[in-house]
């Protein structure tokens, strides 16, 4: 046994081997327009979801408020994240969190941004976006 491995981290006790898990490439995940220039790709389970976030240069996710905490990190390029009239650049690398109806903003200047964000539990609002688009995509065959 490694120096260092917590054999209780791994543990295999309350397996469930009668559900399956989900593989996916994120260019086949649907994505959603919510802003000019903002993107998302949502990916979701049953208690948990991310979202891919790409922001072109120059734009902006105005203010918004959830009940769900939100974690993130930049990906690529940055964006000025706003939290509570607290800003701050975040770069490749930072993680930011912000807990249930914390007002927050995010803005790009010259350089686009790709961000995965986490919510728990799954944000209610992508869920609506991600069912219409499933039940659109149902009646149109």
């Amino acid at each position: 046994m490694a120096e260092g491995f917590r054999k209780d981290y791994f543990s295999t006790g309350a397996a469930d081997r009668s559900r399956h898990g989900v593989f996916s490439q994120i260019d086949e995940v649907q994505g959603f327009q919510v802003a000019e220039g903002v993107f998302l790709r949502p990916v979701s389970g049953e208690n948990l979801m991310m979202s891919f976030v790409y922001m072109d240069p120059n734009s902006l996710a105005p203010e918004h408020s959830h009940a769900e905490e939100q974690m993130g990190t930049i990906i690529e390029g940055e964006y000025e994240f706003e939290m509570n009239g607290v800003r701050r650049m975040c770069r490749k690398g930072d993680v930011y969190f912000v807990p249930p109806n914390v007002p927050h903003l995010a803005r790009t200047y010259d350089k686009p941004c790709l961000a995965l964000d986490v919510f728990n539990p799954p944000r209610a609002a992508f869920k609506a976006l991600m069912e219409a688009a499933k039940k659109s995509e149902d009646a149109n065959g």
